[in-house]
């Protein structure tokens, strides 16, 4: 009866692992299912749980993270590839924060490195990379550091001054000169009302359009330093996964 019952299992085991490793994840995902149902015995086994997993995470990465959350609850003592596996899941998916906690008292110091990027912690990303003695890497980490960014509060002081400098310096030329135009219309349009001492068109000119055209130039110059400091990491970052780390499947947010 033994013997028919490891049969039994084997066979369907068996059916999951070919699936799995075919591609057919949904299917795996239901045969490992089953497995389990039958032979509880088996969610003790890392393997299995692991394919499982990793099946659910390619149909549906929400429900996967929660799987490989569970696998690393159970499994205090995962095997470095495994640690490194279900980190770079977390990663594709965005949750860099799991992959640090992860990784941190691993050996995959160069992933590691990779989640600190992702997580804008350019830093511990480079000290981590010298560890691991990739000085080529830190040293690209230190020169991007060095390339100026654009500063939010000097965008927003020149629009303080000049509605629409502050979104020119940050690059956004044509939003700035828009708003210089509509601030100029605006500014015209309330010094008139007071050279013909109309005060209440002046009144409505400046709380209805000259204030919400000069505070929303000062909100453009903010934003417009924001989106092209973030326009720069984001090239940058692409270009250095794709120089080094071009076979991983990672999210830049």
């Amino acid at each position: 009866m033994t013997m028919i019952i490891m049969l039994a299992l084997c066979a369907q085991l068996g059916l999951a692992d070919s699936l799995y490793t075919h591609g057919y994840y949904d299917a795996a995902r239901i045969e490992y299912l089953r497995c389990f149902f039958f032979y509880p015995d088996l969610e003790q086994k890392l393997n299995p749980r692991l394919n499982h997993a990793m099946s659910v995470f390619a149909t549906d990465q929400t429900s996967g993270i929660e799987e490989l959350n569970k696998i690393v609850n159970d499994f205090p003592d995962l095997p470095g590839k495994v640690i490194n596996e279900i980190a770079t899941k977390y990663l594709e998916a965005g949750r860099q924060y799991l992959a640090i906690n992860l990784l941190e008292d691993s050996q995959g110091q160069g992933l590691l490195g990779i989640a600190y990027l992702l997580d804008d912690q350019f830093i511990n990303a480079r000290n981590t990379f010298l560890r691991h003695g990739d000085n080529e890497m830190a040293a690209e980490i230190d020169h991007f550091l060095k390339h100026p960014m654009k500063s939010e509060k000097t965008a927003l002081l020149l629009s303080l001054f000049i509605p629409g400098s502050g979104q020119i310096y940050a690059g956004n030329v044509r939003r700035g000169f828009m708003d210089f135009l509509v601030n100029l219309g605006s500014g015209y349009l309330f010094y008139n009302a007071i050279r013909q001492h109309k005060y209440a068109d002046a009144s409505l000119i400046f709380f209805f359009l000259f204030n919400r055209f000069y505070l929303g130039s000062l909100n453009n110059a903010q934003k417009s330093a924001s989106e092209h400091n973030e326009k720069q990491r984001k090239a940058w970052l692409e270009a250095f996964l794709q120089a080094h780390f071009d076979s991983l499947n990672l999210v830049i947010d």
